[in-house]
């Protein structure tokens, strides 16, 4: 699906991340911050839930026009999500704010679920019953690609209960969002042509992959992806690879300086280690 007029008006809410999209922009619709209760007094950080069905039909289609504008100027998503609800908008944001805080080695972090390209992972990572506790009474949540043409959404099946307790397999996998999303940038940067829907499983694995064949450092293993993606199957049976593995086995980060010059990418390329791009954030 495309946003437009007519996807936007069969939706009772939105979010708008506020260190995406500027202040002024929010205030065009009536909203406020989802703040869990641990973190009161850090309102910039957190999304806010706007409430669309206060506003009359004019008023909410041209702050939608002015939104997508600004969106589009600044390379940003309008939105991190389009929700459907017949609750109430406390009832909402309560739900909402309550799946923010999570406990990871007993310290308590930040879970940016709302982030578009989190969310896209955890549909993949999460059971249905943990995606529906975690939505509550929010019945459908729609979220734009990496790409930000498509938007796709997830139905509640209303089968969740009110806990999300995380297998050690989930919580490896949500911990290595950062890489799996510095790799998909890459991907985007050589017009890779991709899903991310599907690829930041397709990522995931590949990291796994590399971590089984010893690679331990994190470059090497998101540049193993990398290469396992964009180059013809069984790429790294070739001698190169081969032996690019073996040195990264003594010397973690070899592989990716290796298999940068084979490719002979751009030397001007930034590097893999970006701003981080996780789900967990120290609350």
């Amino acid at each position: 699906m495309q946003l437009d007029h007519r996807l936007f008006e069969a939706h009772q809410y939105a979010l708008i991340n506020p260190l995406q999209i500027d202040r002024r922009i929010a205030q065009l619709w009536p909203c406020e911050p989802i703040v869990p209760k641990e973190l009161r007094g850090q309102e910039h950080l957190f999304p806010y839930l706007l409430r669309l069905g206060e506003m009359s039909a004019d008023t909410r289609l041209a702050a939608l026009d002015e939104t997508v504008h600004y969106a589009r100027e600044h390379d940003r998503v309008p939105f991190s999500a389009l929700l459907v609800s017949d609750a109430g908008p406390e009832h909402v944001r309560n739900q909402l704010a309550r799946g923010l805080v999570r406990k990871v080695d007993g310290e308590r972090m930040l879970f940016r679920y709302y982030d578009p390209r989190v969310w896209s992972a955890l549909t993949w990572i999460l059971s249905t019953s943990q995606l529906d506790a975690l939505l509550g009474p929010v019945q459908s949540w729609t979220a734009p690609s990496a790409k930000r043409d498509i938007w796709r959404t997830y139905e509640s099946r209303g089968t969740g209960n009110d806990g999300l307790p995380l297998a050690p397999g989930q919580m490896h996998a949500i911990s290595s969002l950062a890489s799996i999303n510095r790799v998909i940038d890459r991907l985007l940067r050589v017009d890779h042509g991709i899903d991310d829907h599907s690829v930041s499983k397709q990522v995931y694995d590949e990291i796994l992959s590399a971590d089984a064949l010893g690679l331990s450092d994190a470059d090497d293993q998101e540049a193993f992806a990398f290469v396992s993606i964009t180059q013809p199957p069984g790429i790294h049976e070739a001698p190169m690879y081969q032996e690019a593995i073996r040195i990264a086995r003594l010397e973690p980060g070899a592989y990716r300086s290796i298999v940068t010059a084979a490719l002979e990418d751009d030397e001007s390329e930034p590097p893999l280690k970006q701003q981080d791009q996780g789900v967990w954030q120290h609350g």
